[in-house]
């Protein structure tokens, strides 16, 4: 939105010079709209989690760089396919309330993210072969469950978010 029309639908009305504003006004019109943006911002719990949700679209993909051997230890780099069913895992996390703390490749050759409450932990690994695994931990640090088969990203995610919410 340019400047004008920012000024057509300032509170002052059409026709008032922002000078006539600034001279009554100690804080300029433009400036106060991008406060009130700011605060709303800032109030939105959805904001803020899409936000910090987008802040791991970039590492995942520099995950794909990374070196075969990168963990001295063999692994492989994510490959194409898991970080594109990573970004789409991370694109399906918007719509809940889960978020991860950590996003790092997986020694299994993949992308991983690290989940983490009060008293329970998640891994989640998108492998270089399209699949999928939830491995969730309790309070002490125990494995409460593996899945036998890989599992769809949909049925992770629920796996998960149930997990957290017991």
């Amino acid at each position: 939105m340019a400047t004008a029309d920012i000024a057509e639908v300032l509170p002052f009305g059409r026709g008032s010079s922002r000078d006539s504003y600034s001279a009554h006004n100690s804080v300029s019109p433009l400036r106060e709209v991008e406060r009130e943006v700011m605060r709303s911002i800032q109030g939105s719990q959805y904001i803020r989690r899409y936000v910090r949700l987008e802040s791991f679209i970039d590492p995942i993909k520099e995950l794909a760089r990374l070196k075969p051997n990168w963990d001295s230890y063999g692994a492989e780099p994510p490959n194409t396919t898991s970080v594109k069913s990573a970004l789409q895992f991370l694109n399906d996390l918007t719509s809940t309330d889960l978020l991860p703390i950590r996003i790092l490749p997986s020694a299994e050759g993949g992308v991983a993210f690290r989940f983490v409450s009060m008293d329970k932990r998640a891994l989640v690994e998108f492998l270089n072969d399209g699949s999928v695994e939830a491995i969730l931990y309790d309070s002490n640090g125990d494995l409460v469950t593996q899945p036998e088969e890989p599992e769809a990203p949909s049925e992770v995610i629920k796996s998960v978010l149930a997990h957290f919410t017991r």
